[in-house]
């Protein structure tokens, strides 16, 4: 475990990282937010971009990181990534604006009470947002943060999910086209992106990758629900008070991941010194250091090391891969024959998100 105290006494030394430039896809509220305000006040000179749907309230935390640090520039981009067109738009702007990004931040996320819920791309929301339009967002984002590695600066990929929930899937439905559940949507996000990070680490090893699990952090979810299971999700953060993490500290959490030496990249890297007594961190596969990591709330190495055992014995990475390559194709092939539709529309089934679906794990 890291300290908390371990973590601000290393964050504080985050001014000698000067001129970063991160992108928080998913960045208006929870831990994403929590994190862009973490990195204007550590951070010298800052540059954030800020990922949303909502315009109000990106508008507002641009505002607030203005106020952290005067130094510092906010920008806030609307955009809905649900869909991977919307996606690769949003990567195309950013590309135009910076030629070179420190950390990708990827928070986004879309949780409902309902079953399977396709796009016009032909992938559940859930799944899409939770995991393939994060590794397409990764891809197309590439180019610049492997500029900032050749360059010898920081360069990481952080995508916050549910690490440690791996269980049991189904290779031969990796997208559950034909037998979804909730409690398998979980699980194939969790593995698979497990799995891509891996594959991410070794095509690019001059950049880190993370799975992150936040723990159960309370950042106003509730808010998005009604009736009964609003109520029932107050209930449960009433009842887990004592073991909810302060969504403060899970921004100063995920900072010290975005920034320290703990978590380098396989190609080694820059970054803030370790705490005493903290070192090198064990990669997914078992190696310290490898540049992909599965990182509980602590900041420690998580992962059911039994199930992820099995699964790479049966060359899970390279099916994973294949099939995202492949729902990627498909997904491009159905735009290119919907292509009259423009992406302004992609905002079906927004009946009951809930954006950064924080603590995502399974009981």
């Amino acid at each position: 475990m890291v300290t908390i105290d371990a973590v601000r006494s290393a964050n504080v030394k985050g001014k000698l990282l000067g001129n970063q430039v991160a992108v928080f896809i998913g960045g208006t509220g929870g831990i994403g937010e929590s994190t862009a305000k973490e990195f204007f006040k550590r951070t010298s000179t800052p540059k954030a971009y800020i990922v949303g749907r909502n315009e109000d309230r990106g508008n507002k935390i641009v505002s607030e990181l203005r106020e952290i640090n005067p130094q510092g520039e906010a920008i806030f981009l609307q955009k809905d990534i649900s869909l991977l067109r919307s996606v690769d738009e949003i990567c195309d702007e950013l590309k135009r604006r910076e030629k070179k990004i420190h950390c990708l931040f990827l928070t986004a996320g879309y949780m409902t009470l309902r079953g399977r819920n396709e796009t016009t791309e032909g992938i559940d929301r859930k799944m899409s947002v939770n995991y393939y339009s994060r590794i397409r967002c990764i891809l197309n984002m590439m180019s610049t943060l492997q500029a900032a590695s050749e360059a010898g600066e920081l360069s990481r990929v952080i995508t916050v999910l549910a690490a440690g929930s791996e269980g049991e899937v189904r290779m031969d439905d990796l997208d559950l086209k034909h037998d979804f559940t909730l409690h398998a949507c979980l699980a194939h996000c969790v593995i698979m992106t497990d799995f891509a990070i891996e594959v991410l680490a070794k095509q690019y090893p001059g950049t880190a990758f993370s799975h992150s699990y936040p723990g159960t952090v309370k950042t106003g979810i509730a808010n998005q629900l009604s009736g009964p299971v609003r109520l029932a999700v107050k209930v449960l953060y009433a009842v887990m008070t004592p073991w909810i993490l302060d969504v403060k500290e899970s921004g100063e959490r995920h900072y010290f991941q975005m920034t320290n030496k703990c978590y380098p990249a396989a190609n080694g890297g820059v970054g803030i010194d370790m705490p005493e007594g903290i070192s090198v961190i064990q990669g997914s596969n078992g190696e310290i250091g490898s540049g992909a990591y599965l990182l509980d709330w602590d900041g420690k190495a998580t992962g059911d090391v039994t199930i992820l055992k099995k699964y790479r014995e049966q060359g899970m990475a390279e099916k994973v891969w294949e099939h995202t390559k492949e729902v990627f194709q498909e997904a491009e092939r159905l735009n290119r024959k919907d292509g009259k539709r423009p992406a302004s529309q992609d905002a079906e089934g927004s009946e009951r998100p809930i954006p950064n679906p924080v603590g995502w794990r399974a009981a």
